[in-house]
């Protein structure tokens, strides 16, 4: 569905930073109060079992609940008990150490009563500590009943109800609710509204549960194992580039090891460039190249696909070719030509290379990387061109749900991680 017909997504182009902390929390309010399941779930979370038992337990009692949003604390009367709650990145902090008594009308972002329960919630965007502001609406909230909040520390309770806890919760009441055919578009549309936000505040499912292929639930578990394996590796970095996900590479005819999820399949795809530029060719080109045809991963082998990939390369990136065997009238990605053919050219000699993937390229290779506009047409008066390979294997979806079946634990998924990075490091090229 187009994100703009989410009924909680203003249609406006700027980014209204406070105006989104109150859509999180007005959305969040309707969905309370339109899904009753949904509510149910949150309040079990929230209240003490003894206090829950007792609003709900009596099949016959009437039970009134009350939802509002931006409620001044002078509005707030007539309760028994209070809850502090708190929606935040941040984890909660310590409620009753807070110092703040400043004597206000604060405004509650949103207030839940049950009967005679009161439940005052505290939203922030992202990672805010909102306790301080919590306990001085707690405090102005008693103190407008004249009392002393520290003489009522029995009938208030703290809670940290943060942004990933909450959502796990709507996720797995809105995955009920489709399973029974019951789908809720309020319920739904809020998810929808905090992925576009923030989608880390999702809940991971682990590809073990999946029913069907998801490749972004698969993408986010593939990058907590990354984040694992990393944070455990005191050698190896996670990449931080926005277009590519990955890990830096610690040999010198590589600097990356990239991971993607086939959209279709999901597949977890392994991909390295092995003398991607000059100086990396180095480290490979010194006798004939030759690469293992397959890898071992764990106690499988899985076999290894091995393109080509010839790099234009200016200031920056200009165009590239990707080939296979069947490209080449004869080997190109020879000593000798890594040592003649790459490098520094000069526009005087671009007839030579052109001359060059003329014998040795049986494809449209002219087209296939825009020679024309690209380079001949271009005003530029050099280019570097490097020999490079492009190296992949591929994990079935399968494997990887046979690894991943804990929501609560990655490391598995975090140790195929370590094992591909150490094969790809150790047993890809024959020395």
């Amino acid at each position: 569905m187009n994100k703009h017909l989410n009924i909680f997504t203003t249609y406006a182009k700027e980014n209204r930073t406070y105006q989104l902390e109150n859509d999180l929390t007005r959305s969040l309010a309707i969905c309370l109060q339109e899904d009753a399941l949904f509510c149910h779930e949150i309040l079990k979370t929230i209240l003490t079992p003894v206090i829950f038992d007792q609003i709900f337990e009596d099949f016959e009692g009437e039970s009134n609940v009350q939802i509002e949003i931006q409620k001044k604390s002078s509005q707030i009367s007539e309760f028994d008990k209070a809850y502090a709650v708190s929606i935040s990145e941040y984890e909660m902090s310590d409620f009753w150490s807070q110092t703040d008594n400043t004597d206000y009308d604060p405004i509650c972002d949103l207030v839940v009563t049950v009967n005679n329960i009161l439940i005052v919630f505290e939203t922030k965007r992202d990672n805010i500590d909102c306790t301080q502001q919590l306990y001085n609406q707690i405090f102005n909230i008693f103190k407008n009943q004249n009392r002393d909040i520290s003489d009522c520390r029995n009938e208030i309770e703290s809670f940290d109800l943060n942004w990933k806890k909450l959502m796990a919760i709507a996720v797995k009441v809105a995955s009920f609710e489709k399973t029974v055919g019951n789908n809720n578009r309020f319920l739904n549309d809020f998810i929808g509204l905090v992925r576009d936000h923030n989608y880390n505040w999702l809940p991971e499912t682990p590809i073990g549960s999946l029913r069907n292929v998801n490749s972004k639930s698969i993408y986010s578990r593939i990058e907590s194992a990354l984040s694992e394996f990393c944070n455990n590796d005191p050698v190896v970095s996670k990449l931080t580039y926005n277009d590519r996900s990955g890990t830096d590479f610690t040999k010198g005819w590589a600097n990356e090891l990239l991971f993607y999820i086939d959209e279709n399949k999901g597949d977890l795809c392994v991909e390295i460039y092995p003398g991607n530029t000059k100086s990396q060719g180095y480290y490979i080109f010194h006798k004939e190249p030759k690469f293992n045809k397959e890898l071992t991963i764990g106690n499988k082998n899985y076999p290894v696909t091995i393109g080509y990939h010839i790099k234009f390369m200016g200031q920056q990136y200009i165009t590239g070719l990707w080939l296979r065997d069947e490209d080449f009238n004869k080997n190109l990605f020879t000593r000798d030509n890594f040592y003649n053919q790459t490098g520094r050219v000069y526009r005087e000699d671009w007839p030579l290379t052109e001359k060059l993937l003329d014998e040795y390229i049986n494809s449209d290779w002219k087209s296939e990387c825009n020679w024309s506009e690209k380079i001949i047409k271009s005003n530029r008066s050099l280019f570097n061109i490097s020999f490079g390979y492009n190296v992949s294997i591929t994990i079935p979806f399968i494997d990887l749900a046979k690894i991943d079946v804990n929501k609560n634990d990655i490391s598995s998924l975090a140790k195929l991680i370590g094992s591909i990075y150490r094969a790809f490091e150790t047993e890809l090229i024959v020395e």
